[in-house]
């Protein structure tokens, strides 16, 4: 990456981020990635950004991007590139990861805020999107035993 008069430091809160990878989706540039490997979902992007945009900080839900002008006059910092991870929860059905404890938590608050009942919140957070599918379709065939299983 190029660095200009223009690029700005690029702040993480690491307390704030839950790794819904929203920021890195929103580049327009692809400085922000993140992989899923071994039970973490792991970020970089370069401490610098020339970008002119805020697209990552305006896609972070929870605030946890700040991009900071660098004065023309103040000396250059090193480019480094930041890393950091979050830890994966699995899937109760199939044992796949599938999103950050942090995002679980959150989600599982919320839904039992809504739903007035933790256990009716948990029972639906810890499956992955496809085990999830399948449990509802279950759920349904279950409900309307007048239709044929389409499944043995």
């Amino acid at each position: 990456m190029k660095e200009t008069p223009a690029d700005r430091r690029l702040i993480i809160d690491l307390e704030k981020c839950f790794g819904c990878f929203a920021c890195a989706a929103a580049c327009p540039e692809k400085h922000i990635a993140f992989t899923d490997h071994e039970g973490l979902r792991r970020f970089r992007a370069p401490s610098l950004c020339g970008a002119q945009c805020d697209a990552c900080r305006k896609a972070c839900p929870v605030d946890a991007i700040v991009l900071e002008e660098v004065a023309s006059e103040e000396p250059r910092p090193a480019l480094i590139e930041l890393t950091w991870g979050l830890p994966l929860t699995r899937c109760r059905t199939c044992g796949e990861a599938f999103t950050t404890e942090k995002i679980r938590q959150s989600l599982s608050d919320k839904l039992a805020a809504l739903l007035g009942s933790a256990d009716l919140a948990l029972d639906r957070i810890p499956l992955c999107p496809s085990c999830r599918r399948d449990d509802e379709a279950q759920r349904m065939r279950s409900a309307t035993r007048t239709l044929p299983d389409p499944l043995p």
